[in-house]
């Protein structure tokens, strides 16, 4: 299927440009979400450089971020004419704009591509997802995050924006979004970060929609023919605030919830057998696989 690009999104871009001609561009392409990423973005002589230091063509770098060096926004240009086509569809790009060069802004990007947990585990961190920017910064615009944010604090923020002038990502309904740096007077937090519970917790919280929607479509994925009037998002944003109301924990009670939702329909929310089945799961009488066994 044609994907249309979006002019009035590339006016915002223009504009940036004009206002500092001296602005560098960039973008962090996701080859684990679009496979002809960062190639489709990378034009002759520019940079290129996967954020975990895998080299082009390796299996790793095939499934990896990448910092790309881009040409300055122009409605000509095939990389900026792949962006605007493809990248409001998929979380698979943001976009940077400062005076940094390449080796510095790589430097930056790669210390925070990792973070530290509370129990001292060290784990990669995928702040240049666009399903998870906007929370980790508290994007006011953004409508279509689960959990708001921000998750970071503001040193935390000042450390991941320090030096940009913009940084653009597409939320899930294909909506730009330019993030709000932190003023200059906020001292930067030191990287990699160091993350307490309360984020950690925050973060598997806001991706929980985004995993459903995922095991759904990997194992029942006819099912997602059966919403009508939302999104397939926001459905599971709401499937899994109830399952939640429920007491249903675990990802695969969830994963059956949301699908028994779909399968039955509206009579998942107004039979009065099935309704009694779910309080004696909300009130730790009977496990959700037994109550969906009684379901006739």
């Amino acid at each position: 299927m044609m994907r249309r690009e979006h002019p009035e999104q590339l006016r915002t871009f223009l504009d940036a440009a004009d206002a500092d001609p001296e602005l560098r561009w960039y973008a962090i392409a996701d080859s684990a979400q679009a496979f002809d990423l960062p190639r489709a973005v990378l034009q002759p002589g520019r940079s290129v450089r996967c954020l975990f230091d895998a080299e082009q063509g390796t299996p790793l770098a095939g499934k990896a971020p990448h910092l790309v060096e881009l040409p300055s926004p122009s409605a000509g240009e095939p990389a900026w004419q792949w962006i605007l086509r493809e990248a409001p569809h998929a979380p698979c790009l943001t976009v940077i704009a400062t005076r940094l060069g390449f080796d510095a802004l790589f430097a930056q990007c790669q210390a925070a591509s990792q973070v530290v947990l509370p129990d001292d585990y060290e784990m990669f961190f995928a702040f240049w997802d666009p399903a998870i920017l906007g929370t980790l910064v508290g994007q006011p615009d953004d409508t279509t995050l689960y959990v708001p944010g921000p998750v970071l604090g503001p040193a935390q923020i000042a450390a991941l924006t320090c030096e940009l002038a913009g940084w653009w990502y597409w939320d899930r309904d294909g909506g730009l979004h330019a993030l709000a740096t932190m003023p200059e007077r906020v001292e930067p937090a030191p990287l990699p970060f160091v993350l307490t519970q309360e984020q950690v917790d925050a973060l598997v919280e806001a991706s929980m929609p985004d995993h459903l929607l995922y095991y759904v479509d990997l194992n029942q994925r006819h099912l997602l023919d059966r919403i009508q009037g939302e999104a397939p998002y926001r459905f599971m944003c709401r499937a899994y605030d109830e399952a939640r109301m429920h007491e249903i924990t675990g990802l695969r009670d969830q994963v059956n919830f949301v699908c028994a939702k779909l399968i039955y329909g509206a009579r998942f929310d107004t039979d009065p057998a099935i309704a009694a089945l779910l309080a004696r799961v909300r009130a730790g009488r009977l496990t959700f696989t037994d109550a969906i066994a009684e379901i006739a």
